[in-house]
């Protein structure tokens, strides 16, 4: 499969560096398959209100939240307003794990504009959602895509 990719505005300089830091960093141990999502090390790649962005249940909101699904018919529990939440941290680096693809690349392409590409094994490839989480709550505005 071709590689597939997200473009976005670069408005913050110093976050678009950790990205690709953390990018980088997240590719190599994807190659070695040895992302381990429980890692803290991860965390010291984003700014603290970029990681106030994500999810960070409590034991008690875990619950809560698992009784909420198991309530939930079925056929709602996707779509359900009450079961939505942002990506958790861990969930987000789990997905890049888990995920049937090579990380390609992350680079500027013109001053104020960035591209991330990845690479489908087959598909289906795990989806690009976590793609999509890293990206905008970095406070980065996805321009154009192909996935």
């Amino acid at each position: 499969m071709e590689k597939f990719y997200f473009e976005f505005e670069i408005n913050n300089n110093d976050r678009f560096s950790k990205l690709q830091d953390f990018f980088y960093a997240l590719k190599e141990e994807k190659a070695k398959d040895n992302i381990i999502s429980k890692d803290s090390k991860w965390i010291g790649y984003f700014e603290q209100d970029v990681l106030m962005k994500f999810w960070w249940p409590t034991s008690d909101e875990l619950n809560e939240y698992a009784k909420l699904w198991k309530e939930t018919p079925i056929n709602e529990r996707f779509t359900s307003p009450k079961l939505q939440h942002p990506w958790d941290f861990e969930s987000m680096i789990d997905a890049f794990s888990n995920g049937e693809y090579d990380f390609v690349s992350c680079e500027r392409i013109s001053n104020e504009k960035g591209r991330i590409e990845f690479n489908p094994w087959s598909w289906p490839y795990g989806g690009s959602s976590a793609f999509r989480a890293l990206i905008e709550h970095q406070g980065f505005k996805i321009l154009s895509e192909d996935v």
